[in-house]
């Protein structure tokens, strides 16, 4: 490890794609459900790579290759090394919803006073979480990184390689059930973030309003840096509006003059997100001014929480991804905006394994309750449930739902479009 890692140190640059091979950099050579990195590692050497860390036997008297029994867990260790010896301080993210908004946010706010680096995209697993760990730049004094899963068991793996000295779950939902196993197994699963911190004795940032994350924070509720909207919050929101875009009130507890917050982001959901960077803020010293100035900057892109105005429509995007929580708190927010004519493009919910058909039969209902003017579902999901009455139209995917607003445009409307990322829904923009 020593050896690599004194090379890495002169090119500060890794790769797992020999496509894309910096003058200098390491080769990792992972393996996939249809690849072998190793397959690539001389092509990745011929091309300007330095090293090349493979675990094939046959590669082993290999020049420039170094061989190690497993070039995952080689990665992994590298970053963890790094992590350590560089002294930068890591803040963990993980949750069901609002996490990677939540962590742009902070990285916004942290980044008026510190040196931020944070989490590119969604590289948040047990291969992306080592790579934004190895593509910090050397000056980095704060990491924000985000940490994602889908089964019990990678949350805690992902906190030893990260080792984050602060934490916090943005909520837990009824998102990857199928790989937890049920609501209980999420609970569990994000929970590992807790249990880390709790072990090393690090602080944490919760939600006060939050039952399921109090309760599986358990004791040291009372020492946790606390968000919400109730008086005893250190962090406090109130008077949250959507009219599309989100504005709120915020104060630090024990100041009597609060500040009015006007955001480029929509969803009233967002609030709890927002205060979340807000505490991160004040408990690292950021001055009120330049968190206000953080939050109001902050635009959202890449299909999360966004307003797009195209032709005669005001669309909602927010199709990066979808779970039955989101799904309920969109329609819930999309209902309280100001509209003459509402039109929601709703794309089916994945990794709900059993419990899939019930979770697609909620989602009807809620929809159903709101009566929009016009209701397009997308995906085999929605098949057999949709409506009878005018208005609803079921598509088997995205390119069937533009090639049918292409014919049948859409004029003058609200229009909210909600969906798995799946189902590519953010193509329909062009015909919106």
């Amino acid at each position: 490890m020593e050896q690599i890692y004194q090379q890495y140190l002169l090119s500060r640059k890794v790769t797992t794609d020999s496509r894309n091979c910096p003058p200098g950099s390491i080769y990792f050579s992972l393996k996939g459900e249809r690849f072998d990195g190793n397959e690539f590692a001389l092509e990745a050497l011929s091309k300007g790579c330095e090293m090349a860390v493979v675990d094939d036997v046959r590669l082993k008297n290999e020049k420039g290759c170094i061989w190690v029994s497993d070039a995952l867990e080689a990665l992994q260790s590298l970053a963890r090394h790094h992590r350590q010896a560089s002294g930068v301080k890591v803040i963990g993210i993980t949750g069901s919803n609002g996490k990677t908004t939540t962590k742009e946010l902070m990285a916004q706010v942290l980044s008026r006073k510190y040196k931020v680096w944070f989490t590119q995209g969604n590289l948040n697993n047990h291969i992306g979480v080592p790579l934004t760990l190895l593509s910090m730049p050397e000056a980095t004094e704060m990491v924000v990184l985000e940490m994602g899963a889908n089964h019990q068991g990678e949350i805690a793996r992902l906190c030893e390689i990260g080792r984050p000295d602060f934490g916090l779950i943005t909520n837990v939902g009824k998102a990857h059930i199928e790989g937890f196993g049920s609501f209980e197994g999420i609970k569990i699963g994000k929970g590992e973030l807790y249990r880390f911190l709790k072990r090393e004795g690090r602080p944490v940032f919760i939600n006060r309003e939050n039952a399921h994350l109090k309760e599986m924070l358990g004791t040291g509720f009372e020492d946790a840096f606390q968000y919400g909207t109730g008086d005893a919050c250190d962090v406090k929101g109130s008077g949250a509006r959507v009219n599309p875009f989100l504005s709120f009130f915020w104060q630090r507890k024990g100041v009597s003059e609060p500040f009015e917050q006007q955001t480029q982001l929509t969803g009233i959901y967002n609030l709890e997100n927002a205060l979340a960077a807000i505490a991160v803020g004040i408990f690292f010293g950021v001055s009120d001014a330049d968190i206000h100035a953080a939050i109001a900057a902050y635009q959202p892109a890449n299909q999360r929480s966004q307003v797009v105005k195209t032709g005669t429509n005001k669309i909602i995007m927010d199709a990066y991804n979808a779970n039955p929580s989101s799904m309920a708190v969109a329609l819930e927010n999309f209902r309280s905006i100001p509209a003459e004519k509402r039109v929601v493009v709703l794309g089916g919910m994945k990794e709900l394994g059993i419990e899939s058909s019930a979770e697609h039969q909620i989602l009807m209902d809620q929809l159903k309750a709101m009566a929009p003017d016009l209701a397009f579902l997308v995906g085999p999901e929605f098949k057999e449930l949709v409506p009878k009455t005018k208005g609803y139209f079921w598509f088997e995917s995205g390119e069937a739902l533009i090639r049918h607003l292409t014919s049948h445009p859409v004029e003058n409307a609200l229009v909210l479009v909600k969906g798995s990322r799946a189902n590519q829904l953010e193509k329909a923009l062009s015909v919106l």
